[in-house]
């Protein structure tokens, strides 16, 4: 759901990811609801609280040492190599409005997935969250197939 596959996947656009690095917008809800639409789309562009809500969970969850550790894995690990020796079903869940993780990401993962199934969606990168109660069914439909 709103991956890639790491170091060598198509990055989401730089005004994008210089908003995406900095730590600010998991410390400052309001920063965070400032710049929601433009870094994750979907939903965010419409409700911007909803990042404030997600966000509030987050900070109990998340550390800053997590978060630099996610951003170091990702310029330095790719799964490229190895999807096409993956044999389980997959579901690949993309936005289309994905500002951070452009939808190529997916198609390229689908791709290289050899039992793989692709859903684009309308919404963006936290909508999996912030837009469960359709993306929930999506999730369970393909789960009761396998």
């Amino acid at each position: 759901m709103s991956t890639g596959t790491g170091l060598m996947m198509v990055p989401g656009r730089p005004r994008v990811l210089a908003k995406m690095v900095t730590p600010r917008r998991f410390i400052d809800d309001k920063f965070a609801a400032s710049i929601a639409g433009d870094l994750y789309g979907g939903a965010a562009r419409t409700d911007p609280s909803l990042v404030t809500q997600l966000f509030d969970r987050q900070l109990m969850a998340g550390s800053r040492v997590g978060y630099l550790h996610q951003l170091l894995a990702g310029s330095l690990w790719t799964s490229i190599f190895a999807l096409p020796l993956i044999r389980q079903q997959t579901l690949v869940i993309a936005g289309l409005d994905d500002p951070v993780v452009p939808l190529a990401n997916a198609r390229i993962m689908h791709r290289l997935l050899p039992n793989s199934t692709l859903h684009p969606h309308a919404g963006g990168h936290v909508d999996l969250i912030a837009n469960a109660a359709e993306l929930g069914p999506v999730i369970e439909m393909f789960r009761n197939m396998q």
